[in-house]
Formats: structure tokens, C-alpha cells, sequence
């Protein structure tokens, strides 16, 4: 009787335990087909954003290098608390700190790097030709009147003690960059040097851009006149640097004017 009753018992727990292992089934299929039309749904919803973009639009994410699909999801991250708390972030940057995806998340910083590259190359392009027409305009004038300013900048020019030229070929990266990180760790202590970089004749204002972004000048120390970028302009001549010793480094006391020739490892 006792056999019987387990017998029994186990019966309906086999039997309870099929059915409950059926009602999971049942219930993950139905997660699951409610999960892929939320899927479609937002697919189909993603595909009609992306068809309604304007030819702007598309001009705009095209400047980005951005697809289609990634301004719908920038305009809609942008219209929510992002926009709030970043206003003013690029397209690609908003995507990026969104992301969850570690893959769109590499591919954004992928993209971000590329841009961020072209516009630090473009800004020290620009400043080399910038800096290239003050000097055939106003020479070492000051370009602004600004008395403040000017007393500012004669107190720099008079704490400077000596010039420090650096003479490169465009294409010389690594071996520069080593030689303009240990010069610039020698320069402006005090406030009393700067460093100036002369390329060889026939270097164009793009090729110093991208020489200076790949060596990892920052286009700040440009713009503050702690480094500056030259197109050469007899200078070679006048430091009796040859083009085939370059990379060269000259240094010019200010009070003697007596040049001297530093780094000749390099």
C-alpha cells in the first residue's frame, strides 16, 4: 500500500514538474516573441527616423563620418538629458558617452580620434600661416594696442635669455618627437626660453600641421607662442645648419648673440 502510495506520489510530481517545465516554455517564447516585435518595432521605427532625415541632416552626419543610423540616435539622445547637460557636445562624443554597446563604443572612439586628429592638423596648419603673415606684416611688433597687453608681453621678451631653434624635415617623426620632448623639458624654464621649430625649404603649411599632430604638439603652446612653427627662411643659412644633419638644435644667447650647437647626438 505504502509502494503504491509513492508510486503515486512521484506520478504527480513527474507530472507537476512536466507541467511547469512547459508553462516556463511557454511563458520564455512568449518573452521571447515579444522581444523581437519590440525588436521590429523599433527597427521599423529607427528605419522610418532615418528615412525622414533631411538632405541636411545627412550632410551634417556626413561631416562626422557618421551613417544614417547613428544622427537619428544623436538627435534622440540629444533631445533628452544630455541635451540638457552637454548642450554643446559633438555629435560624436554624445554618441560615444551613450553607447552600451562596447562595440559601437569602440567604433565612436575610432571615429572621434580620426576627427579630433584632422582638426588638431588643420588648427597648427593654420597657425603656421597665421603666425607666417603677422610676421611679414608686422614683424615683432605686437598685434595688439592694448598697453596692458604689450607691457605683458615686453616683460616676456625681456625675461627671455636665449632662442632656441629646432630644425626638422617633415617627415622625421618618431626620432623628432624624442628630440622635441627632451628640448621642450630644457626650454621656457622661468619663462626665460621658447622654443622654435624651422622645417626644411619646400615644407608646406599641411605637411607642418600633420608633422606637428603626430609628433603631439599641442595647438595651445602654439597659440601662446611657447612653441613656434617656421617655414625656413634663410635661418638654416644663418645657423649654419645643413639640410642633410637635420634633425638640428641651435641655441642663441640673446645678451651675445654667440650660437652654439646642442643635441649634436641627434
Amino acid at each position: 500500500m505504502k509502494r503504491t502510495f509513492d508510486l503515486t506520489a512521484r506520478l504527480a510530481m513527474s507530472v507537476a514538474g512536466l507541467m511547469l517545465a512547459t508553462a516556463v516554455s511557454a511563458a520564455d517564447t512568449r518573452v521571447t516573441e515579444q522581444g523581437m516585435r519590440l525588436s521590429e518595432a523599433v527597427d521599423t521605427s529607427m528605419l522610418r527616423q532615418q528615412e525622414e532625415l533631411s538632405d541636411e541632416e545627412r550632410a551634417r552626419a556626413r561631416e562626422w563620418n557618421l551613417t544614417d543610423r547613428d544622427w537619428v540616435k544623436y538627435r534622440e539622445i540629444m533631445s533628452g538629458r544630455r541635451g540638457t547637460w552637454s548642450p554643446d557636445l559633438d555629435p560624436i562624443s554624445a554618441l560615444g558617452v551613450m553607447e552600451t554597446d562596447p562595440e559601437e563604443r569602440r567604433r565612436y572612439a575610432d571615429l572621434w580620434m580620426q576627427v579630433e586628429s584632422k582638426r588638431v592638423e588643420l588648427e597648427l596648419a593654420f597657425e603656421v600661416e597665421r603666425m607666417a603673415a603677422a610676421k611679414r606684416y608686422h614683424g615683432n611688433t605686437p598685434l595688439i594696442q592694448d598697453q596692458q597687453w604689450k607691457r605683458e608681453w615686453e616683460r616676456k621678451q625681456n625675461a627671455r635669455t636665449h632662442e632656441v631653434a629646432m630644425f626638422v624635415e617633415p617627415t622625421c617623426i618618431e626620432k623628432c618627437r624624442d628630440l622635441y620632448n627632451e628640448v621642450t623639458a630644457t626650454t621656457g624654464e622661468k619663462g626665460s626660453g621658447r622654443l622654435d621649430i624651422y622645417f626644411a625649404p619646400g615644407t608646406s603649411a599641411d605637411d607642418i600641421g600633420q608633422w606637428a599632430q603626430a609628433v603631439g604638439i599641442d595647438p595651445q603652446e602654439v597659440r601662446d607662442r611657447k612653441v613656434t612653427l617656421n617655414f625656413e627662411d634663410g635661418k638654416m643659412s644663418r645657423y649654419d645648419v645643413a639640410i642633410t644633419e637635420l634633425p638640428e638644435v641651435r641655441t642663441r644667447s640673446m645678451e651675445t648673440g654667440e650660437i652654439k650647437r646642442t643635441f649634436t647626438r641627434w
